[in-house]
């Protein structure tokens, strides 16, 4: 779906999810939201659970259109952000994953992917695509120990 002419919501819509977190009911299923920034460099913002992997990839294919992945921008590490991690890491072997540093330390409790692919940002750190620039915030624990 395209929220921008450059941005791309390419997540995928799980109905058949009936409980979040493994206890807060849900009667009609949750969304798991990612998104593609289409410039200069294209960046992929968080991945999916993993039982969403494989329409994600197919979202994400076609709002590429051809296009690699430079970035992948990880929020944070919980499996339903992050469950995609390795098998964008295999399929672009050139992009660079951005993490928050202090989600440098979880890395190996949830993916295979060598921690030296990611770079952690800090605060107000910035990553310019071309004409769209991104600019870090760190939230620790608004969910997640490392969210940003």
């Amino acid at each position: 779906m395209e929220i921008t002419k450059d941005i791309k919501n390419i997540g995928v819509n799980d109905y058949d999810i009936d409980l979040f977190e493994g206890q807060y009911i849900l009667e009609k299923g949750m969304a798991y939201n990612s998104y593609v920034i289409l410039d200069e460099k294209v960046a992929v913002m968080d991945t999916v659970d993993k039982i969403a992997v494989e329409r994600w990839l197919a979202n994400l294919d076609k709002a590429l259109n051809g296009r690699t992945v430079d970035y992948l921008v990880v929020q944070h590490l919980e499996p339903d952000h992050s469950a995609g991690i390795d098998v964008l890491a295999e399929k672009y072997p050139d992009m660079k994953i951005i993490c928050s540093s202090a989600a440098l330390r979880m890395i190996p409790n949830f993916c295979d992917t060598p921690v030296e692919r990611f770079e952690g940002v800090k605060e107000n750190d910035t990553l310019s695509l071309g004409e769209h620039t991104l600019t870090f915030v760190m939230a620790p624990m608004v969910h997640w120990p490392e969210v940003m």
